[in-house]
């Protein structure tokens, strides 16, 4: 290579390093606009002066991070500088100093790197100075506020009988709601006739009106508190019984936000050190999947769940690094969530002899019982009852043993102005057999007995306590619950002491259940139930149980009972197949403890939800045969049933008829009875629209442009949609779907503004008869619509009346006014024209020049 070739080759590669470090951004200096000419070869390039004290433009990236946001960081003295605020933004800790530039590489426990390729600052930051992720449950239904409009309704449910050897008898349940968005004002009761007497049945039939209930109510979602004046039963404890009252009653009411969990669920902590995907896998099926950033985060967005599992979290990076983590897991639904309460307080008059007489009234009395979540795992409560007399108290605790169930123990108090009253004895036992504890704190009323009063008239101060322990657990390989309640002689609630029953002395109950073999080879169950009376009877029962699916659909179930202490037991073995039509047949054994033996055979189909026919066959045999047939007629508008029943020879006849009657959006519907909340789709007076809910077609609006949907529940968050494919083109509506909510036993209308509308195409053309030019832009006088002309002098407009005026601007600069007439029992898009916009009016078109 010559000397000169060799020049030319050093100042060019000068050129190229000058625009290399210029374009990296490390550093700003003056250059000389010429390289010097050399005879020899250069010397050995040297390294380039380093920058001191240099600003760079970049995007801070902390821990994975990024806002993507450009700042200022200042180079200074091998260090980096941001502004503390920009630091702060980003979750940097600036050890103390509020304001100005703050060296980041002095920043303890902070590392900086300066990365030159992607212009970035890469900071990384401990772990606990991110802010913390929480991944909530809360929102897994959604929270839409519930509305009501304002309204009546009548349920009605007529029932006819015709004994062989009896009274004919016509009982008619009557329910009367007033509802707006105020509330709901409520009565309910019986209108009973007998019409005559048959055989040997005296007709001794109570007529006429029995009322049953008569309450308002109105619930506060903000505040999760319902308020309720007139009839109610208080609500009770898993240790407590509920009482039926008068007055008022204050309660918090967890059923009005279906999106809230109150009881605590599955809880998983970690840290994620970059950005992060979080699978959360439930005994094996995936439940969810959410995108965290770095920093510490909490799972808590899992379904509602109960009883033991084992939770597996896996996390996976951007490079598809994966780890996974496994935790065993109890969720408990007796408990509360920390800082969460439940409460209910009555204040009125024990109500005596309901369903027998419509109004009958004890003295003043106070029931209230309040709970409170401790924590996740202690959930504490209390129970307070009070009436002319006698007074009550009692403390409660719900723990959670670790992963190993939830343990429930309770003690009250209570003391009487009166002993309990007795039979034969004088204030030895106060109890009956109403075990009226369970676990699912659901009051068995069984076996209730109402002893002769107390000869002596007794009326001396008598206490007693009661004391209650149970255990439960529940997976997906057995579930076992235990409770024992026990109460000494004296012990008495509102219940025992404004009436004549009796608390039972002692209660047990053991139940478990398990599939041994997998829940596809079934499921056997145990039960022992031991009630000690209060005359010290005891009445233990055992129960096993086996269940399995078959084929397809069938099931088996088979079941012995043994009251021990007698002799013989008690068992049914059943099969039940359904069938491709909808129907089902079911066959079965039974046996008494006697050792009688009862074959059984029954057919039924379920008359469909949306209307439709139902009906059930069914035969008993042995040494009491028995018969029953029976028919369902379901309707939009009511519900027909009737049928017939009982030994050959002896059959008692029987009709039915059921539905509802409601007024609203100023018009009747009818509809088959209503037992919670309902919405009135209105249309605005255009008839045939169809309704779906929750994308489920439901009819076609009336006349009056109404259609009633009588299947809601209340406080769900239900899509109602109206379906306008099917209309005509010149039908147009405002909106098509909504979501709505309901408020409890209460009615909505919900508007969706159907309307018929005249539309046309419009061809225009000027006065040489050539469309008007593409864009010329035209304007509909009366309805200050404008648009511009399309190819072939096209211009569309909708909303139009029966007569209209155009204003044409024209490329010239003139304006022509040409009015037109639509037809308005026309049901499509009108073609128009053509019309000429002229120089001179003709034939009713009107042009006007610019003056």
């Amino acid at each position: 290579m010559s000397l000169q070739h060799l020049r030319g080759y050093y100042r060019q590669s000068f050129r190229l390093c000058l625009i290399y470090a210029g374009s990296t951004g490390l550093s700003v200096f003056p250059l000389s606009a010429q390289a010097d000419e050399y005879g020899a070869l250069p010397d050995a390039p040297r390294a380039a002066p380093v920058s001191l004290d240099a600003t760079y433009y970049l995007t801070l990236v902390v821990n994975g991070q990024t806002d993507n946001q450009v700042v200022p960081v200042v180079y200074r003295n091998n260090a980096y500088f941001v502004e503390s605020g920009v630091l702060a933004k980003n979750h940097v800790r600036t050890d103390g100093q509020q304001q100005g530039l703050v060296n980041i590489s002095a920043l303890p426990g902070v590392k900086a790197t300066y990365n030159a390729a992607v212009q970035q600052m890469v900071i990384q930051v401990p772990d606990d100075w991110l802010p913390k992720q929480d991944v909530s449950s809360d929102n897994l239904i959604g929270y839409t506020p519930a509305k009501s409009s304002t309204g009546l309704l009548l349920n009605y449910d007529a029932y006819y009988t015709d004994p062989h050897d009896g009274t004919r008898l016509v009982a008619t349940l009557l329910e009367q709601r007033l509802f707006s968005s105020v509330g709901i004002l409520t009565n309910t009761g019986t209108f009973r006739e007998s019409l005559g007497s048959s055989g040997n049945d005296n007709g001794n039939v109570q007529n006429g009106y029995l009322r049953y209930d008569t309450f308002w109510r109105y619930n506060d979602e903000q505040r999760l508190v319902s308020y309720q004046v007139g009839d109610f039963v208080s609500n009770s404890l898993t240790w407590s019984n509920s009482a039926r009252m008068a007055g008022l009653r204050i309660s918090r009411n967890f059923s009005v936000r279906p999106d809230l969990v109150t009881y605590p669920l599955l809880q998983y902590s970690g840290t994620a050190a970059v950005p992060t995907t979080v699978d959360l896998f439930l005994n094996g099926y995936k439940a969810s999947s959410n995108n965290l950033n770095s920093g510490p985060f909490t799972l808590t967005n899992v379904p509602y769940i109960n009883g033991a599992g084992e939770a597996t979290v896996v996390t996976t990076d951007a490079l598809g690094r994966q780890i996974s983590t496994s935790v065993p897991f109890y969720v408990s639904n007796t408990l509360l969530r920390k800082g969460l309460s439940d409460f209910d307080l009555s204040l009125g008059a024990v109500r005596k002899n309901y369903g027998i007489t419509s109004g009958d009234y004890s003295d003043a009395a106070f029931s209230g019982i309040y709970r409170y979540g401790i924590s996740n795992f202690l959930t504490l409560s209390s129970h307070g009852e009070a009436t002319q007399g006698l007074g009550l108290g009692g403390l409660g605790a719900d723990v959670a043993v670790g992963h190993w169930g939830t343990f429930s123990v309770s003690a009250s108090q209570s003391r009487a102005s009166r002993a309990p009253v007795d039979s034969g004895e004088i204030d030895t036992d106060n109890n009956n057999a109403n075990t009226n504890l369970n676990v699912n704190g659901v009051p068995n009323n069984n076996g209730m007995i109402s002893p002769s009063p107390n000869s002596n008239g007794d009326t001396h101060e008598k206490s007693g306590n009661q004391y209650t322990v149970g255990y439960s657990y529940y997976s997906n390989r057995f579930s076992l619950s235990a409770l024992r309640s026990s109460r000494s002689p004296g012990f008495q609630d509102l219940s025992s002491y404004t009436s004549d029953t009796r608390l039972s002395r002692q209660a047990d109950q053991v139940t478990f259940s398990t599939s041994p073999f997998g829940p596809s080879n079934g499921t056997v169950g145990i039960g022992y139930y031991d009630v000690e009376a209060y005359d010290r009877s005891h009445t233990r029962l055992l129960n096993l149980s086996y269940s399995r699916s078959l084929w397809g659909q069938s099931s088996m179930f088979l079941s012995l009972n043994k009251t021990l202490g007698d002799s013989g037991y008690s068992a049914q073995l059943q099969f039940i197949v359904p069938l491709d039509s909808g129907a089902s047949v079911t066959a079965g054994l039974q046996r008494d403890s006697a050792g009688n033996y009862q074959e059984q055979l029954s057919a039924s189909k379920t008359a469909p939800t949306d209307g439709g026919l139902g009906w059930n066959l069914a035969y008993t045999g042995g040494r009491d045969p028995y018969q029953q047939a029976d028919a369902t007629w379901k309707t939009r508008y009511a519900t027909l049933e009737g049928g017939l029943y009982g030994e050959t020879g002896k059959y008692t006849n029987w009709a039915d008829l059921s539905g509802s009657v409601v007024f609203m959006a100023n018009d009747f519907f009818l509809s088959d009875k209503i037992n919670d909340a309902f919405i009135v789709v209105d249309t605005g007076n255009y008839a045939g629209v169809p309704v779906m809910y929750e994308n489920q077609k439901q009819g076609n609006t009336d006349k009056n442009g109404h259609l009633l949907i009588p299947t809601v529940s209340s406080y769900y968050p239900a899509k109602v949609d109206i379906d306008t494919l099917p209309l005509p083109a010149d039908v147009v509506a405002t909106r098509v779907t909504d979501n709505i909510s309901v408020r409890q036993g209460s009615g909505v209308v919900v508007e969706f503004k159907v309307k018929k509308v005249l539309s046309a195409n419009i061809t225009l053309h000027n006065s040489q008869g050539q469309p008007l030019k593409i864009g010329t832009v035209v304007t509909e006088q009366n309805s200050q619509q404008t648009t511009v002309v399309g190819y072939g002098g096209l211009a569309y407009f909708s909303n139009l009346a029966p007569h209209n005026m155009l204003s044409i601007r024209q490329e010239d600069g003139a304006v022509c006014r040409i009015g037109f007439d639509l037809n308005v029992n026309s049901h499509s898009i009108e073609q128009v024209g053509p019309l000429v916009c002229r120089n001179a009016p003709v034939s009713g078109e009107i042009n006007e020049q610019n003056p």
